[in-house]
């Protein structure tokens, strides 16, 4: 466990040398959030061959692109940031990437609609294993010196495993019926090009678990709460609907039940009424169960973790900082979204094209972007906490900037260029940022804040990014001008980075343990 002397960060501290371990660890790390992101991502490409096989209409793609996986990601996420926070966060990553590799190759046997969207759904459950349990380990394996660049590294894995899904998505639709002549399996040329794709992206997982179990894990002071398994039955019926109401009144009693009833009855009706107003059922009810997951697991921890809950969802700098992150976000992630399907429009350019150019483009420009944010956010933090709200200042204006000049781009290599300034300015932020959410909790609580963090970030991004720019897609006729109508956000983003950077300079490592143990966390031996 990283105590308190060893999280602080001042401008005359020097970085520690890195054990061997440790960058055996976070490589073993990085790719398992390859493999996150590919297994996540590859569908959209595949999106129309299995639109065309399945016999499906837009609204099930649609469910399968988004709902299926985003929505039971951020409900299971919640669970997992406690379970991560409590038990060895190798075996249960280990377990997570068994099961979202296992459901990935399983999608490829699919034949109906209900097996896919059972498949995708259970690749949503296994992959919320993976943000608290890697950045978990990652925080404590790393010294606040270098944390921001292993967590740069680690979100490396973000934007190989999204741009991997494009080239390889695009490889197999293209080629597989050729190349499936030299696999020596009678059968294989019988399997259609994204059930072969998705085979293929998913069995590397299972030997990848055996070396996620070999990481050396850091010692922690973890509080007795009883067996594992009552724990983990704890953590999900804090967190899975309905059995939440039970536990706010277990917690609580009547007053904690009709508090969290009264919470679900106003974001159902807020639900309803934009039900109403668009005729997008399941759009907003998904929505809505994602916000219901947040607002209770605020509340749960306000009873049954005060610490835990002050320093996150019941703190002021944590709420504003994740919810500036999550509007750059929701910008950069829908405009992602969008610009394979936009460049095929726009310039006619075929799935393999889209998958090779953007996929390669997005690579290069995404690792440089996140590995100089978190050289830069390292030694500009030496000098000034605020650096990571800084570095996600310039990813806004640089995103704000370069968005106009991407889609209206005359020319496909004027638009690949300024999709490449695209993927390094967007991605120069998440490593610095994911740091911050770490050094504003002790170390007992990096799980749960990595998980809350990326609870709230999927609800509003994935949540209403790309929908929102369809929406308006649909209504003006235009996708550029859907596209472009998510930078109305940008000045909301600006006011919560400038608001959190004002506290961030007083939240030291001293005055969040001060917090938490007025909440009632028992002290650090020796104080």
């Amino acid at each position: 466990m990283a105590t308190l002397a060893e999280d602080r960060v001042t401008p005359e501290a020097r970085p520690a040398a890195i054990p061997k371990s440790a960058w055996f660890a976070l490589g073993v790390l990085v790719l398992a959030n390859v493999l996150n992101y590919l297994d996540r991502f590859i569908v959209s490409i595949l999106a129309q061959a299995i639109k065309v096989d399945l016999k499906l209409d837009d609204a099930q793609l649609g469910f399968l692109l988004g709902t299926a996986f985003a929505v039971f990601y951020s409900i299971v996420g919640i669970a997992m940031g406690g379970i991560a926070d409590r038990l060895p966060r190798k075996k249960v990553m280990a377990f997570g990437l068994l099961l979202w590799s296992g459901m990935t190759a399983l999608g490829g046997a699919a034949s109906t609609f209900t097996m896919l969207a059972v498949a995708r759904i259970g690749v949503g459950v296994g992959e919320a294993s993976a943000n608290p349990c890697s950045q978990s380990l990652a925080a404590d394996i790393f010294p606040p010196q270098r944390r921001a660049l292993a967590m740069g590294l680690l979100l490396s894995g973000v934007f190989l495993g999204s741009a991997a899904a494009l080239v390889i998505g695009g490889w197999f639709l293209e080629h597989w019926p050729t190349a499936c002549a030299a696999v020596p399996i009678a059968a294989a040329c019988g399997v259609a090009p994204w059930q072969a794709a998705l085979f293929a992206v998913g069995l590397p997982g299972i030997p990848l678990a055996l070396l996620v179990l070999a990481i050396r894990e850091p010692k922690r002071v973890i509080h007795e709460q009883g067996s594992a398994g009552k724990f983990i039955v704890r953590e999900f019926a804090a967190a899975l609907p309905p059995f939440t109401v039970l536990t706010t009144y277990q917690l609580g009693g009547m007053t904690g039940m009709i508090r969290n009833l009264g919470f679900a009855a106003l974001i159902a009706a807020g639900a309803a009424l934009l039900v109403m107003l668009t005729g997008d059922f399941a759009q907003w009810a998904a929505l809505g169960l994602g916000a219901y997951a947040v607002v209770t697991w605020g509340q749960v921890q306000s009873m049954r973790d005060k610490p835990l809950f002050k320093l996150t969802l019941g703190d002021p700098t944590y709420v504003m900082g994740i919810s500036a992150t999550a509007l750059v976000a929701c910008i950069g992630g829908a405009v992602s979204t969008w610009t394979a399907p936009y460049a095929m429009r726009t310039f006619q350019l075929s799935p393999t094209e889209i998958g090779t150019s953007l996929g390669l483009i997005h690579t290069l420009g995404a690792i440089l972007g996140v590995v100089l944010g978190g050289v830069l956010t390292d030694r500009w933090k030496r000098r000034d906490l605020r650096a990571p709200l800084g570095m996600t200042a310039i990813t806004l204006i640089g995103t704000v900037i370069v968005i106009p000049l991407m889609l209206f781009a005359r020319s496909v290599t004027g638009f690949l260029a300024f999709y490449f300034c695209l993927s390094v300015v967007s991605s120069l932020w998440s490593g610095g940022i994911a740091a911050m959410v770490q050094d504003l909790v002790i170390s007992r609580m990096r799980g749960s804040a990595a998980a809350c963090f990326s609870l709230v970030s999927i609800v509003v991004s994935s949540g209403t990014g790309p929908y929102w720019a369809g929406k308006v897609s649909t209504v003006t006729g235009s996708l550029t001008t859907g596209m472009l109508s998510l930078l109305v956000l940008a000045p909301f983003a600006f006011v919560l980075l400038w608001l959190t950077a004002r506290r961030l300079p007083k939240e030291t490592p001293e005055a969040r343990m001060a917090i938490a143990i007025a909440a009632g966390e028992p002290a650090p031996q020796g104080q």
